[in-house]
């Protein structure tokens, strides 16, 4: 015997996401993955000044031409970015990352004190900032690009306090 089913049951529409816990990505990549510039604060946000003096450009076309250019990472250190004028370039996976020492490693500790004096304190700091006499808030950030003959390729390297990344474009 044959039992009849009910199709009424089986065909209805359903969201992606019902099912899962975390939402589901057509292409693959994760939000967090996604470069979204527009979510970074200009105040906040204080990339490295890249300049090719050459056009970068593959055998297809593609590449780099002469110009300046933004250089910043991602939150995992993972890639390198190039932007200009706030548009994405370039997307470099870092090839080596180096960590040194800091300069200063003992911080000073910490004293109580009453919140009118702290924010005195704030007040006090952004002047020297601002007169140019506090450099230890700072960020130092440098990037530097050099083409190797016998790789054919393009060696980018960045600095960022204590931090090196060097990325690898091949040609």
């Amino acid at each position: 015997m044959q039992a009849d089913l009910n199709c009424d049951l089986i065909a209805y529409q359903f969201d992606k996401n019902q099912y899962t816990l975390n939402p589901v990505e057509i292409s693959g990549e994760k939000d967090e993955d996604k470069f979204d510039f527009d979510k970074l604060k200009y105040s906040s946000f204080n990339p490295a000044l890249l300049v090719i003096e050459n056009d970068i450009i593959n055998k297809n076309g593609y590449g780099l031409k002469k110009g300046f250019y933004n250089v910043t990472t991602d939150k995992y250190l993972d890639f390198l970015y190039i932007l200009q004028q706030g548009k994405l370039k370039a997307k470099i996976p870092v090839a080596k990352m180096q960590v040194f020492e800091t300069l200063n490693p003992i911080q000073p500790k910490v004293k109580k004190m009453s919140y009118r004096k702290f924010l005195n304190q704030q007040q006090k700091e952004k002047q020297k900032y601002m007169k140019g006499e506090n450099p230890a808030h700072v960020d130092f950030k440098e990037a530097s690009i050099e083409y190797i003959k016998e790789q054919n390729a393009y060696i980018l390297i960045y600095r960022s306090n204590n931090i090196e990344l060097t990325g690898v474009i091949k040609l």
